[in-house]
């Protein structure tokens, strides 16, 4: 899965720079510049072509290096891990994909039944997402969909969360427009009771999420992320997340839910 998701970012790198050029070719044969210093105002068109190119040839390297290792599927279940390896993705509709530490790769977490119309918003603001009543779902690497998150609102975002028989587990709600830098909300169990205020900081998203009695149910810090795991995730931008191992099963699915629903917004803002 690693390797895939290399060899999608340089294929739509790619296409990105097709589009590019002919748009700049359209322009430049209805409108053409007539002399020197019209072509050098005309030059700044060309930067998302050598953006692009950057991150295709960046894309084409970290395959290169991480071809031929033999990553295996997470042989466990998600409950039974203490950390969460989250990367968003490429395609129109946002997807982030959950890895181990070590590479194993152990679902995906993406919106569901997205209708049709949906697609060309996406396409030209994939942060837009939030503004819409989605069903989100985390899907393991055999196809077993672990869990549900159906958003709904505008001025509160609602996010219940079901496991995979549609029992609901639990309800997270988040205040928005109150604050355009922090991400301010409040994860509930199946009774509406308070489990944890959920708070991140500023544009990195870092967060830690404390219950009432001091215990740490998850730890994220934006950059931080053990070296000696950086030759299968080569990006510079890696986010782990550590998770409580001392969690019940059913709270743990509500957090997964929560933390998976934070960072597609994280990814989707950036």
């Amino acid at each position: 899965m690693i390797q895939n998701m290399y060899k999608k970012r340089e294929k739509f790198a790619y296409m990105g720079i097709l589009f590019v050029t002919i748009v700049c070719a359209l322009y430049v044969l209805f409108d053409p510049p007539s002399n020197n210093k019209q072509w050098l105002e005309s030059s700044p068109l060309l930067l998302p072509i050598v953006f692009l190119l950057v991150i295709a040839l960046r894309s084409r390297h970290h395959y290169k290096q991480v071809k031929d290792l033999s990553v295996p599927n997470f042989s466990r279940s998600i409950t039974e891990t203490n950390h969460l390896v989250i990367k968003k993705d490429t395609g129109i509709i946002p997807q982030l994909l959950c890895f181990e530490k070590s590479g194993a790769f152990i679902g995906v977490f993406k919106p569901t039944g997205i209708p049709f119309w949906l697609y060309p918003i996406l396409f030209y603001k994939e942060s837009l997402l939030q503004l819409f009543p989605v069903t989100f779902s985390f899907v393991t690497h055999d196809g077993i969909t672990l869990f549900t998150c159906k958003r709904q609102g505008i001025k509160k975002s609602v996010l219940t969360i079901h496991n995979f028989k549609e029992t609901v587990l639990g309800t997270y709600v988040q205040e928005e427009f109150k604050s355009l830098i922090h991400i301010k909300g409040s994860l509930l169990n199946e009774k509406n009771e308070p489990l944890l205020a959920i708070k991140t900081s500023g544009f990195s998203g870092d967060f830690t999420l404390k219950d009432d009695t001091g215990e740490v149910w998850a730890h994220f810090y934006n950059g931080r992320f053990p070296h000696k795991y950086t030759k299968l995730f080569r990006d510079l931008d890696n986010d782990i997340v550590e998770v409580s191992p001392n969690l019940s099963e059913h709270n743990k699915l509500l957090l997964l839910g929560t933390v998976a629903y934070l960072f597609m917004q994280k990814t989707t803002r950036g």
